[in-house]
């Protein structure tokens, strides 16, 4: 990818979004108890699934920082991310409505803002290479 080229606000976007996602797993896998305090969040009594979790955030992280290497080889990886993003929003709002901590409204509008601004990027790209 040339410095500066077409494709360059969907690699920061990945990019940001990769490390967002690795921020999550170190604090599951980690430093499971502190950060669910921090977010004011209860520790499963049985937390295999939450480290479940916190292993597909390191494998997402993974596929982000591959992709934003080579966006637009890796183009078609995009809007099915962007859609990933979305479909976690609904479930954290879900989750908030149904009377779950404020914080799931947080991490939705912050999958929300990240699914916005990686689609938005990724038709600008699209857009400017047809």
């Amino acid at each position: 990818m040339k410095r500066g080229g077409r494709w360059r606000a969907v690699a920061i976007v990945l990019a940001l979004g990769a490390a967002y996602d690795l921020v999550f797993a170190i604090a599951i896998l980690g430093f499971t108890r502190a950060a669910a305090s921090m977010l004011g969040l209860p520790v499963p009594g049985d937390p295999v699934h939450l480290y479940l979790n916190g292993v597909f955030l390191v494998i997402l992280a993974g596929l982000y920082a591959a992709v934003a290497r080579q966006p637009a080889r890796y183009g078609a990886l995009v809007p099915i991310f962007a859609g990933g993003r979305a479909l976690g929003c609904l479930l954290f709002i879900w989750a908030w409505a149904g009377g779950r901590p404020p914080i799931f409204l947080a991490l939705g509008l912050a999958d929300l803002a990240f699914s916005v601004a990686t689609l938005v990027a990724w038709r600008r790209a699209a857009r400017l290479s047809d």
